[in-house]
């Protein structure tokens, strides 16, 4: 049997779950099939600790690499049992691991990422391609966002420009206008303050579709504020991550407000923030599609929506489950990898083709 079906897995800045997309790439990029496995609290909470506080002692930063390595690994032989695929049909296993620290700004930038790879290439058999985001940065590129390319392959439609809004914990959009010409860059907070507020204020994972946010008002002077962020300022394309745009950065005054009126501000942060950046760059002419998990945040759809004064399509409406277009991307990244096909690393400098990730495999 030949082997056409290629896994990726990944879970984002929201630290939730691992997402698994199997996908089959030949004319077109076909989804087979999709699983999301949800963290347990007890992982979720060490994730969290860990990314906002920036501290671990070398010992548990270990341990936590080699349990959510074991957890990829479950993750992955539940969508392989579940979609009933034969492991003889898997060419590779793309995986992003869980990004704990993204540091694009020092003298010697990096992303780093944990899930150990040599666990998840022994627990499931398959060879595992890896750690695309080192190699990013290493030829001059941020290390994010990596899938403008794959929206290319994926939503591309003729004298069609097209905009591909994903909103995960951070927000990053693709601009497609042709086969060649490839764009994206990441625009600020997506889901990151809105979460982490229902998290450290409310006893709540997220706001279910902004209702909470829905009934509230802006507040224009923190909003004011937070749009003055030095992230703001610096040139396209760039990315960002939770060590910018995380709790710490609102003010005390605010934090004392009603729940739904700090909302409908961090709401209109992020909206703002997405239409801000697609007009500066010249894009606001574009068909806006979204994906993750931002787009079950009815509020935050229709601000966006409002802002741009156009109607916005969600990824499902086009077949594409708003959950799985980024693991599907790493699994189409795998297929890259190993069948040693570069892709675009994107700076603002200037732009070149390297391959991207590094292979592990447990047995020939």
């Amino acid at each position: 049997m030949s082997k056409n079906i290629f896994i990726g897995a990944m879970t984002g800045t929201s630290h939730d779950a691992v997402d698994v997309s199997l996908i089959k790439v030949g004319k077109k990029i076909t989804l087979e099939y999709f699983h999301s496995k949800k963290f347990p609290k007890s992982l979720r909470l060490k994730i969290k600790n860990l990314i906002e506080t920036n501290e671990s002692s070398l010992s548990d930063l270990g341990a936590l690499n080699k349990e959510l390595g074991y957890f990829f690994s479950m993750a992955l032989n539940e969508a392989i049992k579940l979609s009933r695929t034969k492991k003889s049909s898997i060419a590779s296993v793309a995986i992003s691991g869980q990004t704990i620290r993204h540091e694009i700004n020092k003298k010697n930038p990096f992303s780093m990422q944990i899930g150990d790879p040599n666990i998840v290439a022994k627990e499931t058999g398959m060879l595992v391609v890896s750690d695309f985001r080192n190699m990013h940065i290493a030829l001059g590129g941020e290390g994010a966002p990596l899938v403008p390319e794959f929206h290319n392959q994926l939503f591309f439609k003729l004298k069609s420009p097209r905009v591909v809004l994903n909103i995960g914990g951070i927000a990053n959009y693709s601009y497609i206008k042709n086969k060649k010409d490839i764009w994206g860059t990441d625009v600020g907070p997506g889901n990151a303050l809105l979460d982490a507020y229902c998290n450290d204020f409310l006893g709540v994972a997220f706001d279910k579709g902004g209702k909470i946010a829905a009934k509230g008002k802006v507040d224009n002077i923190e909003l004011k504020q937070l749009l003055t962020n030095s992230f703001f300022k610096k040139r396209y394309p760039k990315s960002t991550g939770k060590e910018v745009f995380n709790i710490k950065m609102l003010s005390k005054r605010f934090l004392k407000k009603k729940p739904e009126d700090v909302l409908c501000t961090l709401v209109e942060f992020s909206a703002q923030s997405i239409i801000k950046s697609i007009v500066k760059n010249g894009h606001e002419n574009s068909e806006i599609i979204i994906c993750g998990g931002g787009a079950n945040n009815k509020y935050l759809i229709k601000r966006i929506s409002e802002i741009a004064n156009k109607n916005i399509k969600i990824s499902s409406d086009l077949g594409y489950d708003i959950f799985a277009i980024e693991s599907m991307a790493f699994a189409w990244m795998g297929y890259k990898r190993i069948n040693n096909e570069t892709l675009k690393v994107q700076s603002s400098e200037k732009n070149i083709r390297g391959l991207l990730g590094s292979i592990t495999q447990s047995k020939l």
